[in-house]
């Protein structure tokens, strides 16, 4: 299967400039998640996203983009981080541009240092990175704290 990108900042574009490479960073995985739980994008789910990790950060003193604060989010939504996919049971990891995406519609992977989505055949984010190495993952495996959570957000 070929993987396309396509460039999307995640809804952050109508919260604030997105014109200069200064405003585009640190922010994946605000980006990342909001294109995994929602496939589209608006500047509510941006925002709603970058709170509750701030949130979290800020609890554990830490910040957004670190891994142990994406996780505790992921889990409380219940979604489950997954070892790296290996090529043939080799220890060689797949790269993002040919990560096998048989278990979901939208993957939320993790690489060096970055977050990004793989919705269907195509990589949402703000640079194509189909060449770098796919890591852990993250795959929904419960339906109810989802549920609640989405119930509990403030959308206004």
């Amino acid at each position: 299967m070929k993987i396309d990108f396509e460039k999307s900042h995640g809804g952050r574009q109508k919260c604030t400039s997105v014109k200069f490479k200064k405003d585009l960073t640190n922010d994946c995985s605000i980006r990342g998640i909001v294109h995994f739980l929602y496939g589209h994008w608006t500047a509510i789910e941006y925002k709603v996203i970058r709170d509750e990790l701030f949130e979290i950060a800020k609890e554990k003193f830490m910040m957004p983009n670190d891994d142990r604060v994406v996780d505790a989010f992921m889990n409380k939504l219940g979604f489950y981080k997954k070892s790296p996919k290996t090529i043939d049971n080799t220890k060689k990891k797949y790269k993002i541009g040919n990560f096998p995406n048989d278990e979901m519609l939208c993957i939320l992977i993790r690489c060096s240092q970055h977050w990004t989505c793989l919705y269907g055949d195509v990589i949402l984010d703000t640079w194509d990175c189909r060449n770098w190495s796919a890591q852990s993952y993250y795959i929904y495996e419960t339906t109810d704290e989802y549920k609640k959570w989405e119930k509990s957000i403030n959308w206004l």
